[in-house]
Parts: structure tokens; sequence; C-alpha cells
């Protein structure tokens, strides 16, 4: 049942007995001050994990939102107000726990602590579709070209809801891919060409010319070194790709670049976690695969392009899992992953201008792009 509530409807009224016995992965509930939310969507999403949440479910986590250890942006208050089901019953408060209270000497919060919470809770907005400066009720892909000026900071307002970009159901299913297909459709390519370029190399016919009188013979043993080289480089062209292609900034009169980057990539970061649209559709990953190819092919002698080739398209599938992992995967506290996550939501939700590395940080450091440590 869906306890979300409409910004025209009258909050619903709840003890804080019935509160507290929403704490499991099933149904999950939070409050804020005297705020109510049904947290139980996110779960997966929270970037600290399930285990954090559900151990302060049923409890009020205004102290956890304003830190420390992280202080929450306004887009994460602003992104949690789609969870709002209503207030919590004032007059409901146990009267074992006002004793508790007094036996315990827990002082009840100033004037001042009230204002400032109060304050912290109004910068949270919901997603209004009636006030919104697009109309959710049709495909969004020919409106968010008309919002001009209005278009950066909106699009960086992200929702948790699905997005209609085009009205005819085949362009609209031509923008949606499941992340299994990624594996699917270039693994076996990656396989074959491996098999393709050790045996190739096995030849000893592949030289690498450094001036026109001497070359290096490229050993067949030298193909997991070319092939892990390949995938750096494909680390660095993602970190690009992200930074000045994904993350460019359309001019706001231009009403086509802004259409092409919401496109490519603004749909993303309006909607983080819609799962169909979290990895590139194969037909369109293989616009940029195939530029790839052309260009090392050009560069180097055939054995040595195509080991490179194949190394960078194995770095891309891994890219696209662990875009994927990091969105919906919950990893083990401490691990890279974990570190990873974190540091991607917060490219969402706080600094659209830099953590541009997805599979690594690495690139972020010499372009000076690294999200800062958060310090209170």
């Amino acid at each position: 049942m869906n306890n979300k509530m409409s910004p025209s409807v009258s909050p619903r009224f709840f003890s804080e007995k019935e509160v507290s016995k929403h704490c499991t992965k099933d149904s999950c509930w939070v409050l804020l001050g005297t705020r109510v939310y049904d947290v139980t969507g996110f779960l997966r999403m929270h970037p600290g994990g399930e285990a954090l949440i559900l151990r302060r479910s049923g409890k009020d986590v205004s102290r956890e939102i304003e830190g420390p250890p992280h202080r929450h942006s306004e887009n994460a208050r602003r992104w949690m107000e789609q969870y709002y089901i209503g207030e919590l019953d004032k007059d409901s408060i146990d009267e074992d726990t006002e004793t508790l209270r007094q036996r315990k000497k827990i002082p009840e919060s100033t004037t001042e602590e009230e204002e400032e919470e109060t304050s912290a809770i109004n910068k949270c907005s919901k997603v209004n579709e009636e006030t919104d400066l697009v109309d959710w009720r049709k495909p969004l892909a020919w409106q968010v070209g008309y919002l001009g000026e209005k278009y950066d900071t909106w699009v960086h307002q992200p929702v948790d809801r699905p997005i209609r970009l085009f009205e005819n159901d085949f362009f609209e299913a031509n923008t949606k891919t499941s992340w299994y297909m990624v594996p699917i459709v270039w693994m076996p390519l990656v396989i074959y060409l491996s098999w393709y370029c050790y045996s190739f190399l096995a030849q000893e016919r592949t030289r690498l010319f450094i001036t026109s009188d001497y070359s290096i013979l490229v050993h067949k043993y030298s193909f997991p070194f070319i092939f892990v080289l390949g995938m750096f480089l494909w680390s660095f062209m993602e970190y690009c790709i992200h930074r000045f292609v994904f993350h460019m900034r359309p001019p706001a009169h231009n009403y086509y670049l802004i259409t092409l980057h919401f496109l490519l990539h603004g749909q993303h970061h309006k909607s983080p976690f819609d799962g169909s649209r979290l990895v590139f559709p194969p037909s369109l990953a293989a616009i940029v695969i195939g530029a790839f190819y052309l260009i090392l092919r050009q560069l180097f002698p055939e054995g040595l392009g195509i080991s490179l080739f194949v190394g960078g398209l194995c770095g891309y599938v891994v890219y696209d899992m662990i875009h994927y992992y990091l969105h919906y995967g919950s990893p083990r506290k401490d691990s890279y992953l974990y570190g990873l996550k974190a540091y991607h939501v917060k490219h969402h939700f706080e600094h659209q201008r830099a953590g541009f590395g997805i599979t690594t940080t690495f690139w972020d450091y010499p372009f000076n792009t690294v999200i800062p440590e958060q310090t209170f």
C-alpha cells in the first residue's frame, strides 16, 4: 500500500507506538522531528547501506541528517520529502517514555533548537507535478529545452520517479536497457577478441616501430599487460566523457543543446535511481566503441591496436556494471565499492561539478575535481 501523500491532502497522524512498529526491510519508517517518513523504498539506494537506516527505524533521525559524520545536502533533504506520509501525534507519546526521560533528566528542546529544526525542515520541498517547471504527465524530451537558464538548477534537483522521454513507444523503449544486457552483448566480443589477439601475437609478426629503423616485437605474453593498459585508457576516457560531454553546460538560449544534454545525461541526474537508464543501450554504446576501435587501429599495428581495444571494451563493461551497482547495490562497509558508492552519491546530490570518476577516483586528483572531505 502506498502511504505517500500528495501536497493537497491533509496530513495523517500516527502514534509513536505505531511508528516504532515499522522497523523491518518490508516496512521502515523514520521521524524527522514530528514528520513521519516511509523510507522502505530507499533502503537499497542509501549510500551508507540498509543497516544504517534500519538501526534508526522508528526513531528521530534529525541528528543524523545534520551530522556528523555527514551533513546531508539540500538535495538529500528535498529527496527525503518524497517519502513523507504524515505527522507524529504528540498526544500519543507514551507516558513510559516521558517517565524515562525525566529519570534520565533528558532536557526538552529549547525554543531556539526547535526553530533551527523547523528551519531545516522548511528547506525541504516536495516534488509537485502541478507547480514544477515541466509537465510530468507528458514526455520531457521536448520540454526541457524551454527551461533556459532555469534548466541547470532544475536538472540537479533529483526526484525518485521514472521519466518518460518520448511519446512514441518504440523510441521510448530504445532509451531503456536492463543491466544484464551489457555483459550479454559485449562480453562474448571481449572473449573472442582476446583469443584472436593472443593467437595473432603468437605469430610474432606484430612490431611496434619506435623510429623508421627501430622496432620492438610485441610478444604474445605481453597481451595481459596490453589488455590492462587498455582498461586504464578506458578509465581516462570514462572521466573525460563524464566531465566534458555529460557535464557540459549548455547555453541557456540554446534549446537543442539543452535537449541533447538532457537525453545524454541530464535525465540520469534528474532521476538517478531509474533502474532502466543506469547503463548505456548497446546501440548507442556501439557508436562510441566503434570510434574507439577505429582510432586504435589507425594509431597502432593490428595486434597491438585490437589488444588495447579489447582491454578498453572490458573496462567499459566493468564501468557500466559498477555504475549500476553504485546506485542499487549494498556494498560491505569499508570496502572499495562502499567508498565509491558514497562518493558517487555525493556527486549526484551535492557536488555535480566534481567527482567525475566512476570506477576509480584516480583521474579526479590530477584534474583537481576531487570531492572535498566534509568537515565540521
